[in-house]
């Protein structure tokens, strides 16, 4: 399968700089401005040419194979960012590599909150003395959704 050297520069731009077919055809053949309609019909003739169409998905494919990183793999390098950033004074950018890298382990500003989903019937049968302090403990935020049942959220705070 050989390509000419600018159906490979297009399956390029295509696939490695996610250029419309248009805009890669307009790089690759370096046409004139003027000629839109016809630009169109070439960069659709080039996206159906099979040994195009192969190419692209080679290389997309070679892209996405090498884009796979695991979390360790990313919490390395924005530590690497970080660091790098503050040998060169750059502190707004380790602030923003440091907020990156409390989103992957866990805001560590924020307080940890877990969901429970329960029952107006469980909570009923519950005695006041422990209905009194889970509601010492929690803020409530309720509302009666379309169904008529009532969705609350219970937030800890001590």
């Amino acid at each position: 399968m050989k390509l000419t050297a600018k159906q490979e520069t297009f399956s390029k731009l295509v696939a490695l700089d996610g250029l419309n077919p248009s805009e890669a055809y307009r790089q690759a053949y370096d046409t004139n401005p003027i000629n839109q309609s016809s630009i169109h019909e070439q960069a659709s003739k080039l996206m159906s040419n099979n040994k195009v169409k192969t190419r692209i998905k080679e290389l997309s494919e070679a892209v996405t194979d090498k884009m796979i990183w695991n979390k360790a793999e990313i919490m390395k390098q924005l530590a690497i960012n970080v660091e790098a950033s503050r040998n060169v004074n750059q502190f707004a950018a380790s602030n923003q590599a440091l907020k990156l890298l409390g989103s992957a382990v866990g805001n560590v500003f924020e307080p940890e909150t877990q969901q429970i989903n329960v029952t107006a019937e469980i909570l009923h049968k519950l005695p006041d003395t422990v209905l009194q302090q889970l509601e010492s403990m929690v803020s409530i935020e309720s509302g009666i959704n379309d169904t008529g049942a009532i969705d609350a959220d219970y937030r800890v705070t001590g």
